[in-house]
């Protein structure tokens, strides 16, 4: 029978603690840079202009029916010698998730903005706001709450897609833990103890997303 044995983990659970630093800095960074790029793109896709609204809709469909992994690979080996650049393992990772979760989120914001009644709009207009003013002022401002699940959702989606980063060797928590298993031949309890950091990050920021639901359809409701 296997002999259990994670005294060996919660020794080195330092080393597995700054892997989780790592993971949240490029969740975090990530989600940051998904929202702007997410927001450009479903204005984009709102656009009249058929050329720019097609344009947007391949860059949603291309990036989201295409593996992040693939993406991410690309954009480390590829970019560089494409654009004669050069790109950090972390600064790939980044750009890989800025492009994949923007294009989810373009079309969570697309939605939602769509989904305001037109009549903000025209009520903007009557008052004499811009166009531009009125989605900064009006438009989005409503929008954003009715967005907040979806986006808190990808924020978990994130978080986890960042173990992605490790096949770049990016020190996030799920290299640390291939580097941790290599050394004490412990695999068992190292991946067990992965699973349970993961958990315990992920199932609050869960819980936080149900609530955000729970409080927008109300909100609605009344």
């Amino acid at each position: 029978m296997y002999s259990f044995n994670f005294a060996i983990v919660i020794r080195n659970l330092p080393f597995l603690m700054t892997g989780l630093g790592w993971t949240i800095k490029l969740a975090l960074m990530a989600i940051a840079g998904a929202i702007v790029v997410g927001l450009f793109v479903s204005l984009l896709r709102l656009s009249k202009l058929p050329v720019i609204s097609q344009i947007a809709r391949f860059y949603v469909d291309f990036f989201q029916s295409t593996p992040l992994l693939v993406q991410l690979i690309w954009i480390y080996y590829a970019l560089p010698i494409l654009l004669n650049i050069s790109l950090s393992a972390y600064l790939s990772a980044v750009l890989a998730l800025w492009l994949k979760q923007g294009a989810f989120l373009a079309e969570i914001f697309r939605a939602g903005i769509q989904s305001i009644n037109r009549g903000q709009s025209e009520a903007a207009f009557v008052l004499g706001l811009t166009k531009r003013q009125a989605l900064a002022d009006v438009i989005l401002p409503q929008a954003f709450a009715r967005m907040l699940p979806p986006i808190g959702s990808n924020l978990v989606v994130i978080v986890k897609d960042s173990s992605l980063a490790s096949f770049l060797a990016v020190p996030e928590l799920t290299y640390q833990a291939t580097v941790l298993q290599s050394s004490t031949f412990r695999p068992i309890e190292v991946l067990t103890v992965l699973a349970l950091i993961y958990f315990v990050v992920n199932y609050p920021l869960g819980l936080v997303v149900s609530y955000l639901e729970e409080r927008v359809g109300s909100a609605e409701r009344h």
